[in-house]
């Protein structure tokens, strides 16, 4: 998104450590040498559009991997269970989806922590992986997913179907611009344009598979 910028070069490049240990990965692509890729749902669950796409995956019989945030968890406790019952992957996204050049090493804890417990109050469900808002990589947040043992994850391929008035066709597009084995596709079951979101999807997953790719999720590769 338009808030991932030359800081998240310049923190991977960093030759300092945290706590004695090296600065955590950011990983923008899965290690593979196969022909499969990840796709990743951000900011569900929502009510309406979560099980849409749940049903396009379950047609397609491909994994996916969901980032959620805390505080749309609230009334969609089954949807949560529906996403680990069908054997999707869950990873953190923050309880608010706050931009962490604004937060404070404390407030960014209080967020992931909020997140976490939600995620095991709700679904005794432990995530491994976490993706932060934007994309934004600061060193308080290398530091605390470090500490948490959380693998941190970004996206090669951005659909952006999050931006306002971009269309199906629009979304296809940008989700395989250059794609690669290894790729991660980043697509929201929340956004301004879900309908065309959910419109592209189908389209997404069938060109895909006719050029060869297989689906999993995020933490079946050897990160």
């Amino acid at each position: 998104m338009s808030l991932v910028t030359l800081s998240i070069l310049s923190l991977l490049t960093m030759s300092s450590a945290i706590n004695n240990a090296p600065l955590p990965t950011v990983h923008y692509t899965v290690p593979t040498s196969k022909m499969e890729l990840a796709l990743t749902f951000d900011d569900g669950p929502l009510a309406k559009n979560t099980p849409q796409v749940l049903s396009i995956l379950k047609e397609n019989n491909i994994k996916a991997t969901f980032f959620l945030l805390g505080e749309n968890m609230y009334g969609n406790e089954k949807i949560i269970k529906q996403i680990i019952a069908d054997g999707h992957e869950i990873g953190l996204h923050t309880y608010s989806h706050p931009n962490f050049y604004k937060c404070s090493e404390e407030e960014i804890r209080k967020e992931i922590d909020m997140n976490l417990d939600l995620l095991q109050k709700i679904a005794n469900y432990k995530p491994k992986i976490i993706r932060p808002p934007y994309g934004i990589v600061t060193k308080s947040f290398l530091k605390i997913a470090q500490q948490k043992k959380l693998t941190i994850i970004s996206w090669s391929n951005d659909s952006l179907d999050w931006k306002k008035g971009h269309n199906a066709n629009q979304i296809y597009e940008d989700a395989l611009t250059k794609i690669h084995p290894g790729a991660i596709i980043l697509m929201h079951d929340k956004s301004s344009n879900y309908q065309e979101s959910i419109k592209a999807l189908p389209k997404i997953i069938k060109t895909l598979k006719e050029e060869g790719y297989s689906f999993k999720r995020i933490s079946d590769f050897n990160l």
